[in-house]
């Protein structure tokens, strides 16, 4: 483990090692805690001060990805068991107990969503399918096939009429969650899409709708999704794993594969800051409404400061 003074020379507020990767976090409604899934469980932090709360124990031995429900009160962990099937379970919070288990696919779940609503989730997998399903009782609702590989990321467009999802196909394909069809291919990358992140609704009406996706072709790009525009790119030195909006949505948060956690200005998509996260390769970050960032990766969690 990192010692804590030289955490704090690098901008982060915390190291924390971990017995296998973190692959999953996400913060809770009220942010004063942070959830991260590994092969080990889930493991509930303080935040800021990441001190373990508690542990617990999922029907996944993959955990690819969490998502808190819009009202605040369930947590989806998408994960499942490789090459054998996709698993999506629905646990209370805060108590984190099990309420719905649910097999969606042939392989890994990597990619996982709400809609605004709360009513509805999708999610993305390994076996090249996408799928919405009802919050409810996890009855699946609609099937996409339109990929032919593996789908590493999806998220509802700012609207919520249209589902965007990100493969190691090369595309991003937007498509419409109540038929199933595919409605617009965004096609500019030229290797595997890794991630996929809408604009959060800004108070601005004039704001146009904007999407960010991050390649292993090295660059982030931005996009227009209804008029199928690429607005800018840029290339960065090491390989984008994740990107998110900052919750002002004027920023990109951009995790790497060296380990580096990049700010991004996002109407030129020049990088305003950038710290040495000292987690290894990234696999997971999440941003609080201040604007902190916890990411997690090959050697454990760690906070960083904008």
């Amino acid at each position: 483990m990192m010692p804590l003074a030289a955490c704090l020379m690098l901008g982060i507020a915390a190291c924390l090692p971990a017995g296998a990767p973190v692959t999953a976090v996400a913060f809770a409604p009220d942010g004063t805690r942070v959830v991260a899934g590994s092969q080990e469980g889930l493991s509930v932090y303080s935040w800021p001060g990441l001190l373990l709360l508690s542990k617990h124990t999922t029907d996944l031995s993959h955990i690819n990805r969490l998502a808190f429900s819009p009202a605040g009160t369930a947590l989806l962990a998408g994960g499942g068991s490789p090459a054998e099937k996709g698993l999506v379970e629905t646990l209370s919070w805060p108590g984190l107990t099990s309420q719905l288990s649910v097999t969606v696919s042939r392989d890994l779940v990597y990619g996982l969503a709400w809609s605004a609503d709360g009513k509805h989730w999708a999610a993305g997998s390994a076996d090249g399918t996408c799928m919405v399903h009802a919050a409810n009782n996890g009855k699946r609702i609609r099937l996409y096939e339109g990929h032919s590989r593996p789908v590493l990321s999806l998220a509802y467009t700012t609207d919520g009429e249209k589902i965007i999802s990100a493969s190691v196909d090369q595309t991003l394909q937007v498509w419409d969650p109540a038929t199933g069809k595919l409605w617009r291919t965004l096609d500019n990358h030229v290797n595997s899409v890794n991630c996929v992140a809408t604009r959060l609704a800004r108070k601005n009406a004039d704001d146009m709708p904007l999407v960010a996706s991050c390649s292993e072709d090295g660059t982030v790009r931005l996009w227009q999704p209804g008029l199928g525009r690429l607005v800018r790119f840029t290339r960065l030195a090491s390989i984008p794993r994740l990107v998110v909006w900052s919750p002002m949505a004027d920023e990109l948060v951009v995790g790497c594969n060296d380990g580096t956690v990049l700010w991004l200005q996002a109407e030129t998509l020049e990088t305003r800051r950038r710290h040495a996260a000292a987690i290894g390769r990234i696999h997971c970050l999440a941003t609080h409404p201040t604007g902190r960032v916890v990411v997690g990766g090959e050697k454990g969690l760690a906070a960083a400061a904008p």
